[in-house]
């Protein structure tokens, strides 16, 4: 690990020394009544009467504008309820310039703002994270959350919504900063149930601090919705329509005061239609056997979801706040299949299956927040809790038939489980000096589930079901996480800014099974460092270089052992025993601004230990089963590249290539698989002016590899026009998705001890789909913003779903 540091570090010496110097101006917004930070103030940079730059003043009221050219500009600071305020001139000539403090004081009557939401770009690169404005990307309107993140450079999204950031599903998907039991369940199925439309921001954290929890060895993607913090009521109407789901949606908030009530929610359905053929061909012994499986499969699935907030300013100092998210969804897909087997060339068995198979959920999260300010900047104490329950329910029906299409045998199961989390946590922010700041903290997760699963057949093919109590069982799992941190952040006018922090976390397990198997407990402690070195260079440069571990504990889905049989022939299941995987991350990353273009480079070191894969055997029968175990060694070396430019004044394009190295090793397997991955966006928009704009995008997935073989590679494009009307307070869009391809096919190839099998999968992604949307309100003043928990702390992934 020594030597990737220390190519790294020379890197970014070498860089420094051959490039020139750029100019930072920075300062802080304050409330001259409150002494506090006035959050969301817009502070724009000003030349010859005309906006150059524009910014937002962030939870501190700091502001930064890290790339700016020589010369004489205003500073100029604004907030609807305060009196607009202007500093200088400030002369930008070879040093840095820290302004100060700019005081704001209310006024009387609401002042005309300074307007700088052009200025900002649809990708922003921060310190420690890459931010993805959702909120400007108009090809997204009308979606889901899985058509946003298809456009994030370095995340790729399967077909079927799968999640990878830089090649690993190892990640963490938080919600506005905290964890959603729909998430850690499953995240294609949570990004079905976040519409696009209310989605602001998208952060893709690739090296977390210590501050975070330790789970997620590939990082962090957290999903910003939008907030109204504006005094009097206000909120929108958003109608969505498509061939494959409809997102009618609505939000509301009331605000005054120190009070805010908000609250949104709405339905969504979606619909999907795909086939597969499926070739195996396995030996046992020396006889060779070949199956051939071909089905169709329709699903469709149901979601409502509502959330309530209510945040009351006690004063300029001590903040409360309470809020509740409720879901409920139900997803059923239907498979008409059919098999048949050789054996040396013999024909043998054949059936069709006619096959349902639905999960049904049901959830909620409670939380409440205490924030307390003090009357030195930066300093704050925070106090979290929160309790979430949900309860699901894993069912199939499955007949199977002849050649004379008589049903001859019956089977049906349903597995019960429900989840209980609660969380204590505790933050403390304490300002060492104006560009120092110490942070530490401690928080505890308590988890609690049941599973319960039972499987009844009929062998006559008739309705009388007899259970099958060798194959049932109950699985009571609980799990504690206490945890503590401690984060060192330095960050100098001039010369290296430093982000250093440890955090130890210990884990606590209980796990029991009613069918006798053994009864198990595991603790394990794990101290996890990390550390960040960022720089500005000159002619608008910047360079960061980062390391830091990562923990990732499995989650239920990969815990539960209930074997999921509802296709006899492919069958698989959690395993109670997994342990968790330790990874060590490196990353390295160089960004410059050349006039209107912004280019991004960033290379990374990923090596995880005890890495959880799905493993796939095929016994006599010729029935295959994959369960997950800790046997392989996942390593990844990549280059991240991306641009942001505009060719025209109306005319903005923007792409990235991913390209990566994954090796995966097993010594248990005596199996080693490795190749290049890649991944390229492109995002074209055209302004036409009169509120009409056009977007076009596309990207493709490389074939991508696993312990025993690969999953194939695909392309997605779509285009949007949009229109505002209503004096800018309605939208109607009208997108089409790929309009040149009625069907998506990949091919999927995998090896085993004794087997060999292709898919070829097609799925039908060719649609339409109209967004509306309508906003009212009064629009005044702001309010702060508040600190929420973040379970970030198990693996999350598709599992036995």
């Amino acid at each position: 690990m020594k030597t990737p540091l220390l190519t790294l570090a020379i890197l970014a010496f070498a860089i420094h020394f051959v490039s020139a110097q750029h100019i930072r101006i920075s300062g802080l917004v304050i409330d001259s009544t409150a002494s506090k930070p006035v959050e969301f103030a817009t502070v724009a940079l000003m030349q010859d009467g005309k906006i150059t730059e524009g910014v937002t003043a962030d939870a501190r009221g700091r502001f930064v504008f890290a790339k700016v050219a020589p010369g004489i500009y205003i500073v100029q600071a604004s907030l609807m309820g305060f009196a607009t305020k202007t500093f200088g001139p400030v002369h930008a000539d070879k040093e840095d310039i820290e302004i100060g403090v700019i005081k704001l004081s209310s006024a009387a009557q609401n002042l005309k703002e300074v307007t700088v939401s052009d200025q900002k770009a649809l990708f922003e690169e921060r310190s420690d994270r890459m931010v993805y404005n959702a909120e400007k990307d108009i090809s997204i309107k009308g979606g889901d959350a899985t058509d946003v993140l298809k456009k994030i450079p370095s995340v790729a999204v399967d077909i079927e919504g799968n999640v990878q950031l830089r090649g690993s599903s190892n990640i963490k998907v938080l919600i506005n900063n905290k964890p959603s039991n729909v998430v850690a369940r499953s995240v294609s199925e949570a990004l079905k149930q976040i519409p696009a439309d209310i989605i602001k921001q998208v952060e893709v954290i690739t090296s977390p601090s210590a501050k975070y929890d330790a789970e997620g060895t590939a990082g962090i993607i957290n999903i910003i919705t939008k907030k109204n913090s504006l005094k009097g009521t206000n909120g929108s109407i958003s109608p969505n329509f498509g061939q494959w789901n409809n997102w009618p949606n609505a939000t509301i908030s009331h605000r005054v005061k120190g009070l805010t009530l908000s609250a949104n929610g709405g339905f969504s359905n979606w619909k999907n239609k795909r086939y597969m053929d499926q070739l195996r061909s396995f030996s046992y012994g020396d006889t060779v056997t070949k199956q051939d499986q071909f089905q169709r499969v329709r699903g469709r699935g149901k979601n409502v979801y509502g959330t309530f907030n209510a945040d009351w300013d006690i004063d300029s100092l001590n903040r409360v706040g309470t809020g509740l998210n409720y879901y409920n969804g139900v997803n059923t897909n239907w498979f008409d299949i059919e098999f048949e087997e050789s054996t040396m060339g013999v024909l043998g068995q054949y059936f069709r299956r006619d096959m349902s198979r639905t999960y049904d959920w049901e959830g909620a999260t409670i939380n409440f927040d205490y924030t307390r300010l003090f009357k030195k900047p930066k300093k704050e104490l925070a106090l979290l809790m929160m309790y979430s329950f949900e309860g699901e329910d894993s069912d199939y029906d499955s007949d199977l038939l002849n050649r004379q299409n008589a049903i001859y045998y019956r089977e049906k199961s349903y597995n019960i489980s429900n989840n209980k989390e609660g969380t204590i946590q505790l933050d403390f922010t304490n300002p060492l000096d104006s560009i120092s700041t110490l942070e530490t903290g401690s928080k505890t997760i308590f988890r609690k589930i049941l599973s319960d699963y039972r499987i009844s057949s009929a062998i006559d093919g008739s309705d009388n079901f007899h259970d099958m109590p060798e194959q049932a069982n109950i699985f009571d799992y609980a799990q504690q996480v206490t945890s503590a941190y401690l984060v060192y952040n330095r960050t100098p006018k001039k010369g290296w800014g430093i982000n250093l922090g440890a955090r130890y976390e210990h884990t606590f397990i209980q796990a029991n099974f009613l069918n006798g198997t053994a009864a198990f407990s595991n603790n394990y402690g794990n101290l996890i460092p990390s550390v960040s070195l960022s720089k500005s260079l000159k002619k608008n440069q910047q360079i960061r270089m980062s390391y830091t571990q990562r923990i990732q504990r499995p989650n239920f889905f990969y815990l539960n052992p209930y074997v999921n049989q509802a296709d006899s022939k492919n069958q698989y299941g959690g395993n109670p025993y997994l342990k968790p995987e330790l990874t060590h991350s490196v990353e390295a990353n160089y960004s410059v601004s050349i006039k209107q273009t912004s280019l991004n480079a960033s290379v990374f070191l990923r090596k995880t230990n005890n890495a959880i894969e799905s493993i796939s055997n095929v016994d006599s029968s010729g029935v295959l089963k994959q369960i997950f175990q800790n046997v392989a060694q996942n390593s990844a070396y990549g280059l991240n590249l991306s641009a942001n430019t505009k060719l025209m004044k109306q005319w903005t394009v923007n792409g990235s290539l991913n390209v990566f190295y994954n090796v995966l090793e097993s010594a248990e397997l005596k199996t080693r698989n490795a190749d290049w991955m890649y991944r390229i966006n492109l995002n074209s928009t055209i302004d036409f002016g009169k509120g009409i704009k056009a977007q076009l995008f596309g990207f493709y997935n490389s074939a991508r590899v696993n312990i025993q073989g690969s999953y194939g590679g695909f392309g997605f494009y779509n285009i949007v026009l949009q229109k505002e009307v209503l004096k800018k307070k309605g939208t109607i869009g009208f997108g089409y998705d790929n309009p040149f391809n009625r069907r998506i096919k990949w091919r999927n190839e995998f090896v085993g001890s004794n087997f060999v099998q292709t898919q070829d999968v097609a799925m039908y992604r060719r649609g339409w789909r109209l967004n509306l949307k309508y906003e009212f309100g009064q629009m005044s003043g702001s309010q702060r913003q508040k600190k929420r928990i973040s379970n970030d702390d198990k693996k999350s992934g598709e599992g036995n779903n």
